[in-house]
């Protein structure tokens, strides 16, 4: 037992011998056997392969004739959701403060019975006013709208399906807007009439910032000195029928959008929007308004009956183009557009007793169609008075057309005299004198 505890010891003092031999690179081992080569033992690694180990510390200082290398890109975030973005932007702008709590504050709630809002009104998410409910506004009423939380998709809207009776006045106006201290066009939904046949009545109100300022389907709405300020659409409506009085829009993409509608508009102003009036399948009777500085046209109808009478297209794109419409275009002033003044297409118009005059381009163009041009005045547009785009006669008598002579007057009509696939303009006799019906 003690003989073989002996010779253990010695095997385990032999290790450590055997192992430092080995490393040694000695070809032969303590019995005589060969050992593995130190050549196929040896491992190289590819110093480029050997990358330093991340330091929690700075990198060192390069030395001056050293490149200063970016830094290695992170990896890259997820795509932001439109949410997500919508959020980021928010969380940049300025909130408005209130100095005391709102008077009266909702959150995604629907108002079953009649309804009183004064004060400060907070909206967080959307107010439904129930078909049988009617919700009045006094004068000098703050609503505002805020979003509501991400996953609730709501973005501040006060749909009625009732009744509304927003009554500002003009020292007290109702304010509708979002709780930014800037407004900027979409901060919320906005006011919705769904098959509200009512009187609703808007008057004494300024509605900022919204996607659509109001929205109306088979809805009836009269509003006064109503304006919409810094909303995508200022007012969109369906189907509805329309009074407005003193209203109008500005900085916003269309100012009013109609649709198979009935609209009475009287001194209205539409202002520094891309469009002013877009009217669609719609009788639109438009008077005694100012349509000024809008980028891309001031009045657009499709399709519609019209009767547009004593109002100012100034500094627009365009003054007015009627497309396939009837009825009459009357006693306007349609001065300094950039384009066109008057375009009448495939349209059945009176136009008599407007003064077209200093547009960039033409005048009055016309394209085939019915309509008559007569006790107007035509001069000093920019390539032409009138130019006829059609091949079918045009019928321009008896309009003022400056003072030059018969041949000047000729040069300043674009028809089949300049060009054979155009039809003719008929403008003989003219008017020697200035109409007195526009000055």
């Amino acid at each position: 037992m003690h003989r073989n505890t002996l010779i253990k010891v010695r095997f385990l003092r032999l290790v450590p011998v055997v192992a430092v031999l080995a490393l040694s690179g000695c070809g032969k081992g303590l019995l005589g056997g060969q050992l593995l080569s130190p050549e196929i033992i040896k491992v190289t690694v590819p110093t480029e392969t050997v990358k330093p180990a991340i330091k929690e510390a700075p990198p060192e200082k390069p030395a001056d004739n050293s490149p200063i290398l970016p830094p290695a890109p992170s990896k890259p975030a997820p795509p932001q959701s439109r949410q997500d973005s919508r959020s980021d932007e928010v969380e940049s702008r300025n909130v408005i403060a209130p100095t005391v709590p709102p008077d009266i504050s909702y959150r995604d709630e629907t108002l079953t019975e009649d309804v009183t809002w004064h004060g400060e009104v907070l909206v967080e998410g959307s107010v439904t006013v129930a078909p049988q409910a009617t919700l009045t506004i006094e004068a000098g009423t703050v609503v505002r709208f805020r979003a509501g939380p991400a996953d609730s998709g709501s973005g501040g809207v006060l749909l009625v399906q009732g009744r509304i009776q927003a009554n500002g006045s003009n020292e007290k106006p109702v304010l509708f807007a979002s709780n930014f201290e800037e407004p900027q066009a979409g901060d919320w939904q906005g006011i919705v009439l769904l098959a509200s046949e009512k009187k609703n009545l808007l008057e004494h109100c300024r509605v900022e910032g919204a996607e659509t300022g109001l929205d109306a389907s088979f809805a009836h709405i009269t509003m006064k000195n109503t304006l919409f300020v810094k909303c995508r659409t200022g007012a969109r409506l369906q189907d509805s029928l329309l009074v407005m009085v003193g209203c109008g829009a500005s900085n916003c993409a269309i100012g009013l959008s109609l649709f198979d509608c009935e609209a009475d508009i009287r001194d209205a102003s539409f202002s520094s929007n891309r469009k002013g009036i877009s009217a669609v399948r719609t009788s639109l009777y438009l008077a005694g308004s100012t349509l000024y500085g809008n980028d891309f046209e001031a009045v657009a109808a499709e399709n519609s009956r019209v009767k547009i009478v004593g109002n100012s297209f100034t500094l627009n794109g365009s003054g007015a183009s009627l497309t396939g419409c009837e009825g009459a275009v009357s006693l306007n002033r349609i001065l300094k557009n950039t384009d066109y003044g008057l375009l009448l297409a495939r349209s059945r118009v009176k136009a008599n007793g407007n003064e077209i005059a200093q547009n960039g381009k033409i005048g009055l163009q016309v394209e085939e169609g019915n309509s008559v041009a007569w006790g107007n005045i035509l001069f000093s547009n920019g390539t032409y008075d009138l130019y006829n785009a059609g091949n079918g006669e045009f019928r321009a008598i008896g309009n003022w057309w400056g003072e030059g002579t018969l041949a000047h007057i000729g040069k300043r009509i674009y028809d089949q005299r300049m060009d054979n696939g155009r039809g003719r303009v008929l403008y003989m006799p003219v008017l020697k004198e200035r109409p007195a019906t526009v000055q």
